[in-house]
């Protein structure tokens, strides 16, 4: 039989995309708060956790917003609850072969399906319910554990192994993602990094970083299953 796996997958850029529905809400969080325009361009948010995304961004206005404090707290609250309010249905496109990998995976016992996303939890979850894909995931670690997104992987295989009662290790863990920080947060917790090239990072790019499976998208099904799934 082969070795049990936990999938842990990313979501904005691997499992579907809200076409800059949270970079809207971040800019007008940010303007609302400190009552002055920002150039949202000027700070990348990919492969990051939402508290790391806002300390960037308060950096790059020359805001000494210290973490957990009034104005950073107000800032964040105001992102998730516009993201929370605005956010339809109609503008959460899942990505391609999401749905039937999910349905696979979901099937096979030795699997474990879990979230290791830079979203803070209520906002990841809000994503997943509106495109009906909540229901893969129990657990997960998540940008509001942890503004460090290396700091996740661990996070979330506690939680794996409260949830199942087994401590997952190693290529045990598969980290799925879209962005270099996908691919080193696996390599540095020793898990299996798998990149696909349905976000903002180029394949050549994804390359360079040196993932173990390397995917063009999630529809493929069958290569996603002999290739990590069944690995020993």
């Amino acid at each position: 039989m082969p070795a049990r796996k936990l999938i842990l997958f990313d979501i904005d850029g691997t499992l579907l995309t809200t076409n800059g529905r949270g970079r809207e809400a971040f800019r007008a969080a940010i303007e609302d708060t400190f009552d002055r325009p920002f150039d949202d361009s000027q700070v990348s948010f990919a492969g990051k956790t939402d508290q790391q995304i806002l300390g960037e961004i308060l950096q790059t206005m020359g805001i000494n917003g210290a973490p957990g404090g009034r104005t950073w707290t107000r800032a964040l609250d105001l992102y998730r609850s516009l993201m929370l309010a605005r956010l339809t249905s109609e503008e959460v496109v899942v990505l391609p072969g999401v749905r039937e990998l999910l349905r696979r995976l979901s099937e096979i016992r030795h699997v474990q399906l879990g979230l290791l996303t830079g979203n803070l939890e209520d906002m990841a979850y809000h994503k997943l319910r509106l495109a009906s894909l909540d229901a893969h995931f129990p657990f997960g670690a998540f940008g509001s554990d942890h503004a460090d997104r290396y700091q996740l992987p661990a996070i979330a295989v506690a939680r794996a192994a409260n949830h199942v009662g087994y401590g997952y290790e190693g290529e045990e863990v598969v980290i799925v993602g879209d962005t270099e920080h996908d691919i080193g947060c696996a390599k540095a917790s020793s898990a299996l990094a798998v990149a696909v090239c349905t976000g903002r990072t180029s394949r050549p790019e994804l390359e360079h970083f040196r993932p173990h499976v390397l995917l063009d998208d999630l529809s493929e099904t069958d290569r996603f299953l002999r290739v990590i799934v069944n690995r020993p």
